[in-house]
């Protein structure tokens, strides 16, 4: 028996999560269990039925109110379930990809912002798809997870606007090491040399202040012209979601922020000279950041913040 069929009624009116045949339900789940904290599985998908995954667990939803007055958090939902196929009728309707053969449904409360000013570079694909009143609160915050999804995983995200947002994955390029050593300015310079020749700790960073932060800066190549890559060491403020559960975050984590000081069109080229200057810039920070955790040990995060395996 094969899994079900989303409608195009019902794909019509939620957001959408839209992928290949070659993406598993569990590379799905690993990507949300691991990024938003306390979701779970309330229905596992079977061959005949799709699963559903619960973003906003009861635990997690306001304190207790008098009989009869249920918390507003309590009439929250947000919940991802699939996959659903899609087939040939449905991918008509909304005008899809011909790659795109399964669903996931986000069912979320819409909540919108009131108008919000026009900006002359706009808000970003994601706000821009819904005009001037821009998703906000839970909503806001799932379309992120999702979005962020559909990067990783090469898919769409299909907001209920009806705008297909198809990200590019390779243009996440920063990573962060989040690890328990602290490496002074000096120890910084003489990990990374061999990785970034040329990188410099940066004027002000004084080598004897422990955790209050520094940074270093490389750039690619001679050109002044072009984006270098940003270095910054600091104390962890707010632990990441996929290492709440690490043993060895308890006394304290220390972050490494890789960030390409590219934006816009640099981030998402379309001559093959830019491409080839966005993907060296990315393996420059792999290799820094696999040099960084050979030495601090800890876990690195991509951008979205989801678990990265240099390996």
């Amino acid at each position: 028996m094969r899994r079900p069929g989303i409608a195009p009624a019902v794909a019509h009116h939620h957001h959408l999560l839209l992928l290949a045949d070659d993406v598993e339900s569990d590379e799905v789940a690993s990507l949300v269990l691991s990024h938003v904290a306390g979701s779970q599985w309330t229905a596992l998908p079977t061959p005949q039925l799709p699963g559903v995954l619960d973003l906003l667990p009861r635990h997690q939803r306001g304190s207790t109110h008098g009989a009869g007055d249920l918390p507003p958090a309590l009439t929250e939902r947000a919940t991802l379930t699939g996959p659903w196929r899609v087939d040939l009728r449905t991918r008509h309707a909304l005008a899809l990809p011909a790659w795109v053969t399964q669903a996931w449904v986000v069912d979320v409360e819409p909540d919108r912002s009131g108008p919000a000013p026009a900006l002359p570079h706009g808000y970003g694909p994601l706000l821009d798809a819904f005009g001037a009143h821009h998703p906000d609160g839970v909503e806001r915050q799932v379309l992120d997870v999702v979005h962020a999804c559909a990067r990783r995983l090469a898919g769409i995200l299909r907001t209920t606007t009806g705008v297909l947002l198809e990200p590019d994955p390779d243009s996440a390029v920063d990573l962060t090491v989040h690890a328990p050593v602290w490496l002074t300015p000096e120890a910084m310079g003489h990990v990374l040399g061999p990785v970034l020749p040329g990188v410099t700790v940066l004027d002000g960073a004084v080598p004897t202040a422990e955790l209050d932060g520094y940074h270093a800066f490389w750039r690619p190549s001679e050109r002044d012209d072009e984006p270098g890559v940003l270095i910054e060491a600091e104390g962890a403020e707010v632990l990441p979601a996929p290492l709440a559960d690490a043993a060895w975050t308890g006394q304290g984590v220390v972050t490494y922020r890789l960030r390409w000081l590219a934006e816009g069109a640099e981030r998402e080229p379309t001559t093959r000279g830019a491409l080839r200057r966005r993907a060296s810039v990315r393996e420059a920070i792999e290799r820094a950041a696999a040099a960084l955790r050979a030495v601090v040990g800890g876990e690195v995060l991509d951008e979205d913040g989801f678990l990265v395996d240099l390996a």
